[in-house]
């Protein structure tokens, strides 16, 4: 008796809990029904193909036949093209997707607070000559229409009238997707090109010496080829060209290039050239700067744009900024035998075989068989010794701390890494410490304390010390921004 009453009480639980299911479903079905049946237009955005929103201009009169309005044609383009909307009146311009998509899907789902049943005067409403209107144009069938006048007391909300139908209140949160400007409708893409593809690029500045600067891509690493062959530095080239390759615009001062003066781009503060593989080259120029702001025309669009001056000072780097200022470049994995001097002391290190399995690698002392060294601190130290600045060879002073350097470092590259040898020598006067290289035509100036750190860690190894436990041991090649040159 107790189990079949438990049973029919389960029954019972259960049956209770799939009704209330199923009246909530049902609730929830009556609800999604009404707001359905309570929007103001019943469309899918898809089958929408042409767009015309008429605005009134910033500073015009709220009233009266003498208000100015902007009336903005969009149209929707062929899938294969990529953008899906093009903008065909004022100006002709692609335009960016998600605010046209972000104007039908508010649109779609247009809800009045208050339907104003009844009202005539439309002038209290702003509606006998709306501020706005807005119409969407299916691939077939009418159009949908939507007057706009005035905010509510409050600015809570705003009057609106679809074609034909009652004075409604909106909520004002919509009221901003309905009504984009013509600047944030339009794509503001200035350049567009794929980094892989470029062979060589151009900086020429106007109030730079030198003037020009010309890098060359050679392999996977660049090379500066004027004014004179010096390497480049791979990261900040690299975030040149990045910014060229997706160069956006702020604003649109002039649609057309046909009077550059107010601009200064008559005479342009900058010019840059991009050559791509396949022969086509790109132009970009800077002209004056105004309220943070720099003016950019480019050869692949029509229009004189702004940029802002932070996006400006990429563009406009120079020799300083675009050589390498790195005292060495060096991949541990190509290198062979390891030649260290300081002070008379002279020692060679010869590199070991790879133990199978192991990514350690370990040189040797031919007079100390049998005791390898780690040159891990080594090579990390020099490839993130930067040069503070560079002088000439003839640099007097620099020639005559030189002439008897506190450190000579030669590295041999192993027989197949296809590289010249890396000879460099190291010395200190007073609060400045230079450093010659055999792959830099400068002798570069490096902080005192870099040096000190190098001249440490030779004469430890010179001394056969064991590396000390700050350093890690080199289990594989350090990083380094790019690719060791050749």
């Amino acid at each position: 008796m107790f189990k079949r009453t438990t049973w029919i009480l389960l029954g019972l639980a259960v049956a209770c809990l799939l009704g209330y299911f199923l009246l909530d479903n049902i609730r929830q079905l009556r609800q999604e029904q009404q707001a359905e049946r309570a929007r103001l237009f019943h469309f899918a955005t898809d089958t929408i193909a042409r767009i015309e929103i008429r605005q009134q201009k910033e500073g015009e009169p709220v009233r009266g036949s003498g208000a100015e309005h902007l009336e903005i044609l969009l149209e929707r383009t062929p899938e294969e093209e990529g953008s899906r909307w093009r903008i065909v009146s004022p100006i002709q311009s692609a335009a960016l997707d998600f605010p046209i998509e972000q104007l039908l899907n508010t649109f779609s789902r247009l809800t009045p607070q208050i339907t104003l049943e009844g009202a005539t005067d439309l002038a209290a409403f702003g509606l006998d000559q709306p501020r706005h209107q807005i119409a969407l144009f299916p691939k077939e069938g009418d159009p949908y229409r939507l007057a706009i006048g005035n905010d509510n007391f409050d600015g809570s909300g705003f009057y609106a009238q679809p074609e034909g139908g009652q004075v409604v209140l909106l909520s004002s949160a919509q009221k901003g997707s309905l009504l984009p400007s013509l600047l944030a409708l339009r794509d503001k893409t200035l350049l567009r090109f794929d980094t892989a593809e470029v062979k060589a690029l151009q900086v020429q500045l106007a109030e730079a010496e030198p003037e020009v600067v010309r890098l060359q891509r050679q392999d996977d690493t660049w090379q500066i080829v004027q004014p004179r062959e010096l390497p480049a530095d791979e990261i900040n080239v690299n975030r040149l060209l990045n910014t060229l390759a997706r160069l956006q615009a702020v604003e649109f001062p002039a649609e057309t290039q046909t009077d550059l003066a107010p601009y200064g781009l008559e005479q342009p503060s900058a010019r840059l050239t991009v050559e791509l593989e396949g022969g086509k080259t790109l132009n970009v120029a800077l002209g004056s700067e105004k309220d943070g702001q720099v003016y950019v025309i480019t050869s692949e669009h029509p229009a004189v744009a702004t940029l802002l001056t932070s996006t400006a000072n990429i563009l406009r780097s120079d020799l300083e900024e675009l050589r390498d200022h790195r005292i060495a470049r060096l991949n541990p994995n190509q290198v062979g035998q390891v030649t260290l001097e300081s002070l008379g002391e002279r020692v060679t290190l010869n590199p070991l075989p790879q133990e199978k399995g192991s990514l350690e690698l370990r040189w040797e002392n031919p007079e100390q068989p049998g005791q390898p060294v780690d040159l891990g601190s080594l090579f990390s130290s020099l490839n993130a010794a930067r040069a503070k600045e560079f002088v000439e060879q003839a640099d007097a002073e620099a020639q005559r701390v030189l002439s008897e350097p506190d450190l000579r470092l030669t590295f041999e590259p192993k027989p197949d890494a296809e590289q010249d040898p890396l000879a460099l020598s190291l010395a200190a006067s007073g609060l400045r410490a230079y450093v010659q290289s055999s792959r830099q035509p400068d002798i570069a100036v490096i902080e005192l304390s870099t040096f000190n750190s190098l001249e440490t860690e030779v004469n430890r190894l010179l001394e056969g010390q064991p590396e000390s436990k700050d350093s890690a041991p080199l289990t594989q090649p350090p990083s380094t921004p790019s690719p060791p040159s050749s």
